[in-house]
């Protein structure tokens, strides 16, 4: 009987393994490479340079201080923070785009529209349709905008490439996910199929507890953000997780219907300590948590992964 556990054990853990590395049984189906590293200057093209700009503008976005080099970050409340005083945050977070724009880039008229994170402020996804690019930099520059002047905080090229991401790089979540944040459609299956080639390895395990984003007491794993806010999950999936080298889904071509599927499967990972029970915390060390650990430390992460150089 012993033996037979032993065998079950082994055959369950390398056979799982082995699956993941051949695809997971997914016919047809090409293996996305979301690690890009360096490009040579032939693979440079336009397009590539275009596409790094906007994941990079999504990441400014996000967190700004986390995906810049050498810039210092504020202290204060942000001057417009005083416009409103129902979203009690302050200091740094009320210089992030996310924080009055919303990870769904709509503000008052979108998920942040209730709850401790509402400020009343516009979402910038109307914006995006009707303005220009240059008009959108002009926004985060003095002149058209003067209270909304960020450019002693960020270089023109961070402006640039945010107003490239808002004019090319928004996308209309409202496909994605109803105002209850519940996915609509979205496969779990061919989700656990992307997961387990693309996420598993080397960053956040079999079920997705390889990285904790809070802490002890009140952790956040992939599960969590996909359940409780999946506007939040949609956004660093396609652009990136800042001063991390986590990939972008922008980069690497992700349709958006692989995004809905991974997110309808991920939003079934453990979301709490209580979830996990003794098989996930054992399937965690299986040698995919190296990289994105060293990374994923408060302030240990500056600047864009994949280089513009």
């Amino acid at each position: 009987m012993k033996k037979i556990v032993i065998i079950f054990l082994f055959l369950t853990v390398f056979g799982t393994a082995a699956w993941s590395q051949m695809g997971g049984g997914m016919m047809g189906r090409s293996t996305q490479q979301l690690y890009p590293q360096s490009y040579s200057q032939e693979e440079k093209n336009d397009k590539l340079d275009e596409l790094l700009r906007i994941s990079r503008g999504g990441q400014l976005y996000d967190d700004w201080w986390k995906t810049t080099i050498d810039t210092e970050k504020p202290k204060k409340d942000y001057h417009l923070w005083k416009e409103q005083n129902t979203n009690k945050r302050n200091g740094y977070d009320t210089y992030r785009c996310k924080e009055c724009h919303g990870w769904d880039y709509r503000g008052k008229n979108g998920a942040y529209g209730k709850g401790s994170h509402y400020t009343g402020f516009k979402g910038v996804y109307e914006a995006a349709k009707k303005m220009s690019i240059e008009e959108l930099e002009n926004v985060n520059k003095r002149g058209d905008q003067n209270n909304h002047d960020f450019t002693q905080y960020i270089g023109k090229e961070e402006i640039a490439d945010l107003a490239l991401f808002i004019k090319k790089g928004l996308i209309d979540t409202t496909k994605f996910v109803d105002d209850e944040g519940v996915p609509i459609g979205g496969n779990p299956r061919t989700g656990s199929y992307i997961f387990s080639r693309n996420c598993t390895q080397m960053c956040h395990g079999s079920v997705g507890i390889g990285i904790n984003f809070g802490d002890a007491e009140k952790p956040e794993f992939v599960g969590t953000i996909a359940y409780n806010n999946p506007w939040e999950f949609i956004h660093k999936v396609r652009n990136g997780q800042p001063g991390t080298r986590m990939p972008s889904a922008i980069i690497n071509d992700w349709s958006e219907k692989d995004i809905l599927d991974l997110l309808s499967f991920a939003r079934t990972l453990p979301k709490d300590t209580s979830e996990i029970g003794w098989w996930g915390r054992f399937g965690r060390g299986m040698g995919h948590r190296g990289m994105m650990h060293g990374d994923y430390r408060p302030g240990s992460g500056r600047g864009f992964g994949p280089s513009l150089e």
